[in-house]
């Protein structure tokens, strides 16, 4: 095996000549290529030396360890760095995770336990790298996020059939997001509510590779990947604008179409997602209060600069029973409908209390939902 490179960053000497020797007792396992003081060392040292593995002190002077992990996270992806550190307090230590470290070691350490968490670690991660060298290319991942501005419009019924319609492509990958952090209830369409949620991820610290995201997703099929929201309301607290940037980044080049349902208001996180999406699928249907609210919404977009392109407003559960008629909501919204789906309630409540999305049937096409969802689909495709 090759020499483990290290570049050892710690502010105080003795600390780094301690380390040095201990890593020089392991004949062939290790090579000391650079030493440094504080953050802005070790970020001038990186491409100088090219080490695998950053042994990194949390509390440095000039720029701390978090800041200097977080900065080799996002400009050295390929180089590990584990935290040493003394405080050996749980968020102290999620802290130092989510910013892009991949072990900690506290202080003060044994022998066995430093040379054993740096071998160990570095094999994980290598590993990992060259799976994803030898892995599929990378893809464009475009954001299609479902959105409403009322509950009880059908948004999380149609986010989930639409994901499973663009599975249906061949060589499409397709991720679907629940970001209704409050109330998602995508796990319980899909019958799989005691799966692993974005909370998990976040709350262990998952967050810095697509390798890590992976095994907290539920694999629909072979095409459709999800990832569910927390299943209580008071985990959304805990889901910072961040996270989200940094889940979105890592899952970004790894799918076709990436698709996010999300909450009915315009928090930072739905602010977050909106801002980043292609398309836009404004859900409302045909009763006074929701298309009262889509209004009011559409014109919070228009506020916020997107482009008309961007936001597709879908009337959904359109029936001309309901004393409000198609020319009268043509009338509020002008020539900006994208598309109108017909009520089907009995297919749509009756998918959702089996768990089974309609659109996993194989006759869904048949059905008048079915036929509209996947002409929609098609259209926001632009094919």
């Amino acid at each position: 095996m090759n020499k483990i490179r290290m570049l050892i960053a710690d502010d105080i000497d003795e600390t780094r000549s301690v380390i040095k020797k201990i890593l020089g007792l392991e004949d062939n396992q290790f090579e000391v290529v650079g030493e440094a003081s504080d953050g802005e060392e070790v970020l001038s040292l990186i491409p100088e030396v090219n080490p695998d593995v950053v042994l990194m002190d949390i509390n440095m002077p000039v720029l701390n360890g978090l800041e200097t992990t977080e900065r080799i996270t996002n400009d050295y992806p390929n180089v590990i760095v584990i935290i040493m550190s003394v405080q050996a307090e749980n968020e102290y230590l999620k802290k130092a995770m989510f910013y892009g470290a991949k072990e900690y070691i506290i202080k003060p350490f044994n022998y066995d336990c430093l040379v054993e968490t740096v071998k160990s670690t570095y094999e994980k991660y290598k590993e990992r790298q060259v799976k994803l060298i030898n892995s599929e290319p990378l893809r464009e991942g475009k954001i299609i996020t479902f959105f409403s501005s009322k509950g009880g419009v059908g948004k999380s019924v149609l986010a989930l059939n639409s994901s499973i319609i663009f599975s249906k492509q061949a060589n499409k990958k397709i991720l679907l997001i629940d970001m209704d952090l409050q109330f998602g209830d995508i796990s319980i369409m899909v019958n799989k509510y005691n799966q692993k949620t974005i909370l998990d991820l976040v709350d262990e610290g998952q967050m810095d590779s697509y390798e890590n995201i992976k095994p907290y997703m539920y694999k629909c099929n072979d095409n459709l990947d999800m990832l569910f929201a927390p299943g209580k309301p008071e985990a959304a607290e805990y889901i910072s604008k961040e996270s989200i940037e940094k889940l979105l980044k890592q899952v970004k080049n790894q799918y076709d179409l990436i698709i996010v349902d999300t909450g009915i208001n315009f928090n930072d996180n739905t602010l977050y997602v909106l801002d980043h999406s292609q398309k836009i699928v404004f859900l409302s249907t045909m009763d006074i209060i929701s298309l009262k609210n889509t209004k009011l919404g559409l014109r919070v977009m228009q506020s916020l600069g997107y482009e008309r392109d961007k936001v597709k407003l879908v009337i959904n559960r359109f029936n001309s029973g309901y004393g409000i008629g198609k020319k009268d909501v043509e009338e509020v919204f002008k020539d900006n409908i994208f598309a109108m789906l017909p009520d089907e309630e009995k297919t749509v409540i009756l998918s959702i209390n089996k768990g089974e999305p309609f659109c996993d049937a194989g006759k869904y096409n048949k059905s008048k939902i079915g036929k509209a969802l996947e002409i929609m689909c098609k259209d926001l495709l632009g094919e």
